[in-house]
């Protein structure tokens, strides 16, 4: 990770806080010196999509661990799930997905959670105290953020009245690879991504995995 850092700093930094990639090898722009937030935009299989809907209105997963990176194994984790072929997909996804994270940025223990939410867990804009965490949305809304322009990070706090005048907020979409840059990141004190839980109709739910480095 050191190595990649030093070669992202003598590239220097990039006017725009954000990126989206179209290849899973393009997160390493994430080491860039002014990124806040990388984005692979991608989709599944239309049918993976729609078992995901229905195991998110059928089943409340909770899902919080201490991951040895060496060996990831979601599966007794959401053994209560329908054993069917899309159960095995997601498996495999979000094995995909955690080894990613790993092998980016060469960490050997992982806090991974997976959950269904009914409500924002985080409504209010905020900054996070990590390095980088992954985040990804697999039913329901995605996380909302701002981009640096937009933001006032001087009314980041209890208020979260961060939004300036003619700004918008932002939104991933679902299954959205999403690395934010947070607080603890090298150099990257006072440029951690902002960004907060989404809305969640009432009724409806959302299904969120999140990923950091817990070395």
């Amino acid at each position: 990770m050191q190595t990649a850092l030093r070669e992202a700093r003598a590239v220097g930094a990039w006017r725009s806080s954000h990126l989206f990639v179209s290849e899973p090898a393009d997160l390493t722009e994430i080491y860039r010196e002014g990124i806040n937030l990388c984005v692979w935009r991608r989709s599944l299989e239309p049918t993976l999509g729609q078992w995901l809907n229905g195991i998110c209105a059928e089943h409340l997963l909770r899902v919080a661990t201490r991951m040895d990176a060496q060996c990831v194994d979601l599966r007794p984790a959401l053994a209560e799930l329908p054993d069917t072929r899309e159960r095995e997909e997601w498996l495999d996804e979000l094995h995909g997905v955690v080894r990613l994270y790993a092998d980016l940025f060469e960490a050997r223990w992982l806090g991974v959670r997976l959950t269904t939410l009914d409500r924002e867990m985080c409504p209010r804009f905020h900054v996070d105290r990590v390095g980088v965490r992954l985040l990804c949305t697999y039913a329901g809304p995605a996380t909302e953020w701002l981009e640096n322009g937009d933001v006032v990070r001087g009314g980041l706090g209890p208020t979260g009245e961060v939004l300036r005048p003619g700004g918008r907020p932002r939104a991933l979409e679902p299954f959205d690879v999403a690395l934010l840059k947070g607080e603890a990141w090298p150099g990257n004190a006072g440029n951690g991504v902002v960004h907060r839980s989404p809305a969640v109709p009432h009724g409806q739910r959302r299904i969120m995995l999140s990923i950091d480095a817990v070395d």
